[in-house]
């Protein structure tokens, strides 16, 4: 029998996986975005669509450099969502009813945009999970937190790549963060912290994607559990986006250090009556 990606996950990441899934309706059809070599569901045991926004041989060559990928299996990807392109043309118009999206969300140029097309694949009542990192326990620990009126502000500028802005802070303020970092200590000033790119370095990426129309992977957007909650209570509060927000929740069964986990879900659809009565 062929290997799946979940016969070579540690006990820890299989109960995390199966903690994510609680709030979806895995016997309907959904969606992972950018599953690589650690889905959240199973597709040899779920009816879901892995979707990246690289083809399959751009994820193996990026897989065949990346040390946490050695000896471990990245499963092909059903459809490409390609940067730009709205993701219910990408994938067609089957039914679907849930979504996944594990570390992804902060590399989105354009968050509020790229949950909203997720949104629009889903049948009423669909629930997206979102896993992302926390800021106060990862490499963005010195960086600001994303602000209500960026996410707005980007929902209209719409880039469909990393802008020399986000690219400019990720690079100029994350630090080297080598997984053994004690958050809970005292840390360093960031003037003392080790960083990956220097300012030169930064300023070099920055005036490179703008020049040469450049897709440069960074994380565009920072977050907390409490940071989260409170930009998109003001997103759902302001109308941008009509959803129930559940959780966070940042300790759950084999959760990283860094990391907590949200759910989006959108609304049931209204009795015909219902929406009568409001126009009479």
């Amino acid at each position: 029998m062929q290997q799946r990606p979940h016969d070579l996950m540690s006990e820890a990441a299989l109960a995390r996986c199966e903690f994510v899934t609680t709030k979806l309706p895995l016997e309907k059809r959904g969606i992972e975005i950018a599953p690589y070599f650690n889905p959240i569901v199973d597709r040899t045991q779920y009816d879901v669509l892995y979707v990246d926004c690289i083809d399959n041989d751009e994820i193996q060559r990026k897989a065949a450099e990346n040390p946490g990928a050695v000896n471990r299996i990245v499963p092909e990807i059903d459809t490409v969502w390609v940067p730009g392109v709205p993701l219910g043309q990408c994938i067609g118009h089957e039914p679907l009813f849930y979504a996944v999206a594990s570390h992804v969300m902060e590399h989105v140029p354009n968050p509020l945009g790229w949950i909203q097309e997720i949104l629009d694949v889903l049948e009423p009542g669909g629930v997206v999970a979102i896993l992302l990192p926390n800021r106060e326990r990862s490499m963005d620990y010195y960086r600001a937190e994303t602000s209500f009126a960026q996410i707005v502000g980007w929902s209209i500028e719409k880039p469909a790549r990393p802008t020399p802005t986000q690219v400019m802070d990720f690079l100029s303020q994350s630090f080297e963060d080598d997984g053994k970092t004690d958050f809970d200590a005292p840390m360093l000033p960031f003037t003392e912290a080790k960083r990956h790119y220097d300012d030169l370095k930064a300023i070099e990426f920055a005036n490179f994607v703008t020049n040469e129309n450049h897709y440069l992977d960074v994380h565009c957007s920072v977050w907390t559990p409490a940071s989260f909650a409170t930009v998109f209570d003001r997103l759902i509060q302001s109308g941008l986006i009509d959803v129930k927000l559940i959780g966070p929740f940042s300790s759950f069964p084999g959760c990283s250090r860094a990391e907590f986990l949200v759910y989006l879900q959108k609304p049931e659809e209204r009795a015909a009556s219902e929406r009568a009565n409001e126009h009479a």
